[in-house]
């Protein structure tokens, strides 16, 4: 992993340095990603009334389920909070503290996570984001580096949105999601949530959160992407219609989800 393949997902940070096998990084990444998280759960116990659906903990309990497969969780991007949020709340902080190796990496903007001082830059490093371009397409060196962390069973998280969206609706998803399960090595399991309530906490033209929100999320049943794979298989499909038949799913999928969470949203 300390190859230079991966070197521009972490721009103007050492290969040495954030290479995931690297004892320092680790070392250092093991303490940010348990404060960051702990003070982000925090936040949400003092100054926010949550609903987490079906159950408080049904993420964790799909990640330990699925502990020996490669898991790729997406969901809808609200606000620019919602990393890392979402992975407190949604967690059980003893995984956030003692099992790093099963925390999600996440690619975040460029140009909002990555342009900037160096301390920034590093900070996002450790926090396991890997730096994006937006415009740069499915076959970038974040993709490539995603698909990597899947083939050795480090879960993955994407925005599908591709941006922030503070609406109720959802907007198409990008090819990405597709191109990541086409070419991870073990067909991957895929978790689906939608979230609501971020984009009144920090709302995009805000810089601090704001306390007294109400905030609501809905974890999906797993998709098991052997099947859907074979079938691509079996009816030859080409490499852009598998990948777009699997974003289809799993549009339709977080569209389901995505109602069902403005109802419950929206009756609380």
């Amino acid at each position: 992993m300390g190859d230079n393949r991966f070197r521009n997902v972490y721009p103007a940070v050492p290969v040495r340095l954030f290479a995931v096998n690297y004892p320092l990084w680790k070392a250092i990444s093991k303490v940010v990603v348990p404060a960051v998280g702990g003070a982000s759960l925090l936040f949400f116990k003092l100054c926010q009334d949550y609903r987490i659906y079906p159950t408080r903990y049904h993420m964790d309990d799909l990640l330990e389920k699925y502990k020996n497969r490669p898991v790729l969780t997406v969901c809808n991007h609200m606000s620019c909070l919602d990393e890392p949020m979402l992975l407190s709340v949604l967690l059980r902080y003893r995984r956030i503290l003692l099992n790093w190796e099963t925390i999600r990496w996440v690619p975040g903007a460029y140009e909002i996570c990555y342009e900037g001082s160096y301390p920034k830059r590093l900070f996002m490093s450790f926090g396991k984001t890997v730096s994006c371009i937006r415009g740069d397409g499915i076959y970038q060196p974040c993709m490539d580096f995603c698909i990597n962390r899947l083939n050795t069973n480090h879960p993955v998280h994407l925005f599908v949105e591709g941006k922030v969206n503070d609406t109720p609706n959802l907007i198409r998803i990008k090819w990405g999601v597709g191109r990541v399960v086409q070419d991870t090595l073990e067909p991957p399991v895929i978790i689906p949530f939608i979230h609501k309530g971020m984009e009144t906490i920090l709302p995009l033209q805000r810089a601090t959160p704001l306390p007294g929100k109400r905030f609501t999320a809905v974890v999906g049943e797993p998709i098991d992407t052997t099947p859907l794979l074979e079938q691509c298989r079996k009816f030859s499909f080409s490499r852009p219609a598998t990948r777009k038949y699997i974003t289809d799913i799993v549009q339709f999928e977080l569209e389901k989800l995505n109602e069902k969470a403005n109802n419950l949203h929206g009756n609380r």
